[in-house]
Formats: C-alpha cells, sequence, structure tokens
C-alpha cells in the first residue's frame, strides 16, 4: 500500500465511514467482465467500476432497495471511460455513481455534463471507493442535486466541477432515507428540452436492455429473412444458417486481407478453431479494427451466431406497415458502441410477409433536429433491403422517415 492510500484510510477511519465488504465472487464476476476489453488500461478501468457497482448493489440489497440496472448489461463505454456511471436507476430516483480505487481527501470532480445534462444528471450523486487490496469498498457520502446546486461551485480549466469530501454528506442512513421515502419529483434535476410534442427513442437506453414495446428483436419479426452476410458467404444447405466454417473462412480472409494485423491476434490460419475461438476473435477484430466496415461485418456475423453477445451491440426492428398505407416493410435500426465514446448507428428497411423485394422508389431519409435532410436512399428494382450508416455522439438527435408516393412515416431518436 502506497503512503497516499495509507493517509487515505487513516483519513477514512477518522471519520468512521461505513465499509462494504467485497466477496470472491464479486473479484471473479470483476474479473470475467472487465476481461472483454483487450487494452489492459481499459480492462483495470472496467474492473475497479465493477467492483463498485457491485459493492453499490449489496450496500442497496441489503437496505432492502434495488439497483434496476443489470451490471453485465451495462453499456461498454461507460465502464471503461473515466467519468461517473450515470444514469443508473434506484426505486424511480436516477444515480450517479463515482468510484476509484484511491480517491484523495482534497476532493472530486464532476464532469459539468453530470449535473446539467438533462441525459446524465442525477438525483443522487455517490461517492465509493474501492479497495482491491483490503477486499472492501468504503462509503465516502453522497449528494443531492439540488444541493449540489446550491454550493455555488466554479468549474475548473476542463469543465469538471470540484467537490470537496467536506462537502459531502456521509451519513449513508439519510440516503437510505431519501431514496425510501422521498419522491423523486422533490428533488429538481434538468429537464429534457425536447418538444414535449416529440417522443424521441433513445437508442443507448437500447444497450441497457430498456425497450419500448413497438421496437421488437429481430430474430422474431424479420427471423424467416436470410443473413445479409449470404452476399459474401453461402448458407448451410440443412439449417439455412451462417454455418462455423462459414465464419472462420470469413475471419482467415480478414487475416490474409489486414495488412498491419496486430501480432497478438490469434492464429486463424488454423483449420480447427472451435467456436469459442471463433467468437473470441470475432470479438477482438470488432474492438481493435478501425475499418468502419469490417466491424459491421463482424457485427452482422455475430447477430447470426450469438445474437445476444454484449460485444455486438443492439438492433430492434420495428413494423411500419399498418403506419404506412399497408406496405409490408420494417425498419431495423442498430446501435453499435466505438472504441471512442461514440456510436455507429445502422439503418435499414426490409420487405415483410411474402415480399421478397421493396416497393421500387420506397426512401429511406434521414433529417437532423432541425429537420434538414441528411441523406436519401431509394430502393431500386429487386432491392431486398436499403440502408444508411454513419457515426453519433452522446446527446444527439435524428430522424428517420420511411415514403413511398404520399405515406410517409417518421421515426424519431436520440443517442
Amino acid at each position: 500500500m502506497t503512503n497516499s492510500e495509507q493517509i487515505n484510510r487513516l483519513y477514512y477511519r477518522q471519520l468512521e465511514l461505513e465499509t462494504i465488504d467485497l466477496e470472491p465472487e464479486d473479484f471473479e464476476q470483476a474479473t470475467l467482465l472487465s476481461g472483454r476489453f483487450n487494452n489492459e488500461a481499459q480492462q483495470w478501468q472496467a474492473y475497479m467500476k465493477i467492483l463498485g457497482l457491485l459493492a453499490l448493489k449489496k450496500w442497496l440489497s441489503d437496505r432492502h432497495l434495488t439497483l434496476d440496472n443489470p451490471i453485465e448489461s451495462l453499456p461498454p463505454h461507460q465502464i471503461i471511460s473515466s467519468e461517473p456511471i450515470c444514469p443508473l436507476k434506484v426505486n424511480g430516483f436516477t444515480v450517479c455513481l463515482l468510484t476509484d480505487e484511491n480517491i484523495v481527501s482534497e476532493g472530486i470532480e464532476i464532469p459539468e455534463k453530470m449535473i446539467n445534462s438533462p441525459e446524465f444528471a442525477a438525483h443522487f450523486y455517490i461517492l465509493i471507493q474501492v479497495s482491491v487490496e483490503e477486499e472492501e469498498a468504503i462509503f465516502i457520502g453522497f449528494i443531492r442535486h439540488d444541493q449540489f446546486k446550491n454550493q455555488s461551485l466554479q468549474k475548473n480549466e476542463i469543465g469538471n466541477y470540484q467537490l470537496s469530501l467536506t462537502q459531502l454528506n456521509s451519513d449513508s442512513s439519510h440516503l437510505i432515507l431519501n431514496l425510501k421515502y422521498l419522491s423523486p419529483a422533490a428533488i429538481k434535476v434538468p429537464e429534457s428540452i425536447l418538444n414535449e410534442f416529440k417522443y424521441w427513442e433513445k437508442l443507448t437506453s437500447w444497450l441497457e436492455r430498456i425497450f419500448t414495446e413497438a421496437w421488437q428483436p429481430v430474430e422474431e419479426l424479420l427471423g424467416n429473412r436470410k443473413p445479409i452476410m449470404t452476399m459474401a458467404f453461402t448458407l448451410d444447405k440443412t439449417t439455412e444458417k451462417l454455418s462455423p466454417k462459414v465464419v472462420k473462412k470469413f475471419l482467415q480472409q480478414f487475416q490474409i486481407t489486414e495488412k498491419n494485423r496486430d501480432k497478438t491476434q490469434a492464429d486463424l490460419s488454423q483449420p480447427e478453431l472451435s467456436d469459442t475461438e471463433v467468437n473470441k476473435a470475432l470479438v477482438q477484430i470488432l474492438q481493435t479494427t478501425e475499418d468502419e466496415e469490417t466491424r459491421w461485418q463482424i457485427a452482422e456475423l455475430l447477430w447470426e451466431i450469438d445474437p445476444s453477445h454484449p460485444a455486438a451491440g443492439v438492433r430492434r426492428a420495428i413494423d411500419l406497415g399498418m403506419q404506412l398505407a399497408g406496405v409490408p416493410v420494417a425498419l431495423m435500426i442498430a446501435i453499435l458502441p466505438k472504441p471512442n465514446q461514440r456510436f455507429a448507428v445502422l439503418s435499414r428497411v426490409y420487405p415483410l410477409q411474402e415480399q421478397r423485394f421493396l416497393p421500387a422508389n420506397l426512401k429511406l431519409i434521414g433529417l437532423d433536429e432541425m429537420g434538414q435532410s441528411l441523406f436519401e436512399i431509394r430502393a431500386r428494382e429487386r432491392d431486398d433491403y436499403i440502408q444508411f450508416k454513419f457515426t453519433a455522439d452522446p446527446g444527439d438527435r435524428f430522424s428517420l422517415q420511411v415514403s413511398l408516393n404520399s405515406a410517409t412515416v417518421t421515426k424519431d431518436f436520440i443517442i
């Protein structure tokens, strides 16, 4: 233990702060979930954050409260980021968790967006220190959003608010009383500036496995359609699925064409790769390649062989037939986290029912939040789908229109 850690532990003991024991299974789960990242620094960041989340979950459970967010389904960009984890949900409240292994007694920093942005602002900000060596976590304290705003704090040169530990409430019983007996409406947080008459589908919520009813699993709505990857490979004749041999062929072709392949990659030239090794190789390429088209090809493969794989992002589809003058088509949206905390988005229109091709001249149109056109894709004769791919940042808003003749359906989205 370093001198700084020893000083901090002495400081915290003097405050008689509450500790949370970390069990062997907590460390096992943190190791398992952080192991999906290839970068060592990202693995450690994820490891510490997951331990902090597990400590918070256990602490709440012991007090008959539930952390609503499944830890294993949290978006990867939240886990590897140095920023607090937000939003988390507890009993109707939004919670922001700040966690680290070595929180200095001088204070902490909270990004400005975690306070003022409707997408990130929380009712409560909770600070937990993780001590791996001591196999415990320490509840340092919390502050309510309205109390934080009353502090009149200044931002530092990088736009973060600085908060001393003395400004936190270290009495955990006060937090429990708030969570159990206070209404979320009692703590005013920034309200969304979105048009109150328009509903925006939040795509990053999909990464947390939060879906609105209209958006269905692709396998249910489009289950009888052949995979897009059939353009490159043939299907297994008996199952009409992508066989492991097909996926291995793709991996081997990728290895041949990749000029500057990372030396740490698995050797894909071996003819008898196991299914586990195939999945691992796919994920490794997905997380390391900078080629956007390759990333989507990998995602397509994972959707076919392991649809629920966390590295493959999330996709959902909606039947537009009733809204588009009875034309049987579906809009599919997929969101895929990028390593730089941005998001890749895929929009695609499919024919439904017995229709093999889209109607000619059916259009997929992208609009920005002001209604200005971003792109327009028009179906040709015998197109079995049309699509458009783009990259977006957290908070970006856009709309997609599917139109045919005088019929138009518009769906609105926020990242």
